[in-house]
C-alpha cells in the first residue's frame, strides 16, 4: 500500500496496479490517466484509494482479466 500527501489529507493507494501519481495524473499498469485537478482527485478517491473501489475501475478490471487469462494457459 502506497501513500501520497495532498494539501487536505493523506491518501492510501489500495489498487494493486498503482505505480506513481503526479499532479492531476495517475500511473498504473494500465497506463497514465490525466484529468483536470478536481476530476483527478475524485477519480483517485473513488477508485485508486478506495478499499473496494479499485475493483470497479475499468482499467483495473481489464488488467485483472488479463492476468486471469494468463493463469488459465
Amino acid at each position: 500500500m502506497s501513500k501520497a500527501n495532498t494539501k487536505q489529507h493523506r491518501v492510501y493507494w489500495m489498487c494493486p496496479y498503482y505505480h506513481t501519481d503526479e499532479r492531476c495524473a495517475v500511473r498504473c499498469e494500465g497506463g497514465r490517466i490525466e484529468l483536470p485537478r478536481e476530476a483527478a482527485r475524485d477519480y483517485i478517491l473513488t477508485y485508486c484509494a478506495d478499499l473496494n473501489g479499485w475493483r470497479r475501475c475499468t482499467v483495473a478490471r481489464a488488467i485483472t482479466r488479463h492476468y486471469e487469462r494468463e493463469e488459465d494457459f
